[in-house]
């Protein structure tokens, strides 16, 4: 669903959320779910920050709810070719940008 919706919209619906900008070989080459949302990004300030919330249920990544620590990222999970957005707990929300 996220994928329909057309930059501008997607940028505009979720504008002033945090940003945050991985290179796109990093990417391409496949990156851990704790690699990028720990040593890459600081969405999780820890390792067990993100264990916690997400044996909890409470990660999405594209409003897709992660159970899985292993899952490795890649450019499948992009929007739009540049996004991917991550929603911790109920109300936050992170857009990474891939450049």
């Amino acid at each position: 669903m996220l994928g329909k919706i057309d930059e501008t919209t997607f940028l505009s619906i979720f504008e002033g959320v945090p940003q945050f900008e991985i290179s796109r070989s990093q990417l391409e080459n496949g990156i851990s779910l704790y690699e990028l949302l720990v040593d890459k990004t600081s969405v999780f300030p820890s390792r067990n920050e993100l264990r916690r919330m997400t044996k909890d249920g409470g990660l999405s990544i594209n409003k897709a709810r992660i159970q899985d620590l292993d899952i490795t990222l890649n450019k499948n999970y992009l929007i739009n070719d540049k996004y991917i957005l991550v929603q911790k707990g109920k109300k936050n929300y992170y857009l990474i940008v891939v450049i």
